[in-house]
Order: structure tokens, then C-alpha cells, then sequence
């Protein structure tokens, strides 16, 4: 019996071990890659080569910075406007009570059931006559105006449990509602609110339809689609800069997730408690 499991868990971990060189072995692939010449990744592209070549990466950031900016600009604004809103609504719809709440709760929730292509022709014919295309309105107000539908349902549960005792005493001494909101409703759902900016964040970064078939200017591009229309296909033939830009690109989230991990994983945790 104890060999049986001894073989099983032996199987276990070897299936384990190679799926987690599967998964990473691209990733150090695209590292090592970013520092060859192109001699050098002809001849040894799957094995790292000395010496290193660091110039690679001073020719892709002049040429991928205007994207890092444009997108963070684009998360920075676009998130914060998606957290207030998604923090205000989510406290009314817990906190207070109105006619059609419930209908008016349970309308956003169904947005989240809509795959976004539904209305992409319908967004981009929306922002076509405003004339916002071809700027950076065009890519901060669908996180806007998009991004709170999961961050209302998310922050309404977190704040119906809070107990009505922290409200009540606080109306007790005088608060108002607004008072009440960012005095204590806030401070307490901190750690989700940033679980929400990095999810947000990340789906900014990520984001490639929506600029490609909205922006002309390529001094606004985003970086996932100025990283395919633009950088690509000029260093098409150096394929180790190309790597380069890549690995740069990635920089900003792996220290973003560096840095906020202790946050990310509380905020999912308080999370899941409260649901």
C-alpha cells in the first residue's frame, strides 16, 4: 500500500515538474533571447549565450516608451475613475434604500454576462460621433465607465457586511452619509480596492482590440498594440530587440504584482470571507 502511494505521488510530482517547465521555459526563453546578437540567436536561440548584449534593451525602450506612458496614463486615470465609481455605487446599493435597488443592482450584474464584443461596434460607432476617437478619452472612459461592473459587485457584499454598529455610532455623533462613506466604509475595504486596481490595471496592459480599431495616431498606442502594429514590424529582422521589447513591457506588471502581492492576495481573501 505504501509503495502504491509512493508511486502515485512520485507520478504526481513528475507531471507537476513538467508542466511547470512548460510553463516557464518560454518565459526564460524570451529572457535570454533579449540579450543575444543576432548571430547568436541564430545559432543557440533555445540555451543562453555570453556575452550579454544590454544594448538591446536601450534600442527597444526608445522605441516602446510613448506606449509605457500612454498606458500608464490610461490605467492611472482610468482606474481611478473606475474605483470611485464602483466604490460609490456599491455603497448605495448595500447602505441605502431607494425604489428599484434591487432591479437596478441586479441590471448591472447581467452586464457581466454580456461578452464585451457585443458591443464593440455599438461603442465604437458611440465614441465616433462624439468625435473622441484618435484620443485619449477613447481609451479611459470604457475602463470608466466598464470597469465597475465586477468592482459593484464585489465591493456591495463587502459592504453589507460590515456591522451597523461602526454606521450607527457614526451617525450617533453626527455624520453624514458622505462622511460616513469615506471615513470608515473606505478604510475598511482598502485591501479590496486594490485587488480591483491590479485586476484593472492588468486589463488595461493587456487590452489590444479595443486601441487597434480606435486609435490612428501611433504616438497614443497603448502597449500591447503598439508593441504588434509598430515595434514588431520594424525590428521584424532583429528578433533579439523584438525580446526586448517584450521582456520591457512585462517589467511594469511583474514589479506591480511584486510589490502589491501582499495586498492583492488580502484583498481575495477578505473577499471570499465576506461572500
Amino acid at each position: 500500500m505504501i509503495k502504491r502511494k509512493l508511486a502515485s505521488q512520485s507520478m504526481l510530482n513528475f507531471i507537476i515538474a513538467i508542466l511547470i517547465i512548460l510553463l516557464l521555459y518560454p518565459l526564460a526563453v524570451t529572457f535570454w533571447c533579449a540579450f543575444k546578437s543576432d548571430l547568436s540567436y541564430i545559432n543557440s536561440k533555445w540555451y543562453p549565450t555570453f556575452p550579454l548584449r544590454i544594448y538591446n534593451l536601450n534600442v527597444a525602450f526608445k522605441s516602446i516608451w510613448r506606449y509605457l506612458l500612454n498606458t500608464v496614463i490610461v490605467a492611472l486615470v482610468g482606474t481611478s475613475g473606475s474605483l470611485f465609481i464602483s466604490s460609490l455605487a456599491s455603497f448605495a446599493f448595500a447602505r441605502m434604500k431607494f425604489i428599484g435597488r434591487e432591479f437596478l443592482y441586479m441590471a448591472v450584474i447581467a452586464l457581466m454576462m454580456m461578452p464585451g464584443i457585443i458591443s464593440l461596434v455599438p461603442a465604437y460607432m458611440l465614441y465616433k460621433s462624439f468625435n473622441l476617437l484618435n484620443t485619449y478619452l477613447v481609451l479611459v472612459l470604457p475602463v470608466i465607465v466598464g470597469g465597475p461592473i465586477f468592482g459593484v459587485f464585489l465591493l456591495r457584499s463587502f459592504f453589507e457586511s460590515i456591522p451597523n454598529d461602526l454606521f450607527e455610532s457614526a451617525y450617533i455623533d453626527g455624520a453624514g452619509m458622505l462622511r460616513v462613506f469615506y471615513s470608515i466604509a473606505i478604510p475598511l475595504c482598502l485591501p479590496i480596492l486594490g485587488t480591483l486596481a491590479i485586476m484593472q490595471i492588468i486589463g488595461v496592459w493587456n487590452d489590444y482590440l479595443w486601441p487597434l480599431i480606435t486609435i490612428r495616431d501611433h504616438n497614443l498606442l497603448t502597449i500591447s498594440t503598439g508593441l504588434i502594429l509598430r515595434f514588431t514590424r520594424q525590428y521584424s529582422s532583429n528578433m533579439p530587440v523584438t525580446f526586448s521589447g517584450y521582456m520591457i513591457a512585462s517589467v511594469p506588471l511583474i514589479l506591480l504584482f511584486v510589490f502589491a502581492n501582499k495586498y492583492y492576495v488580502e484583498g481575495l481573501i477578505s473577499t471570499s470571507i465576506k461572500l
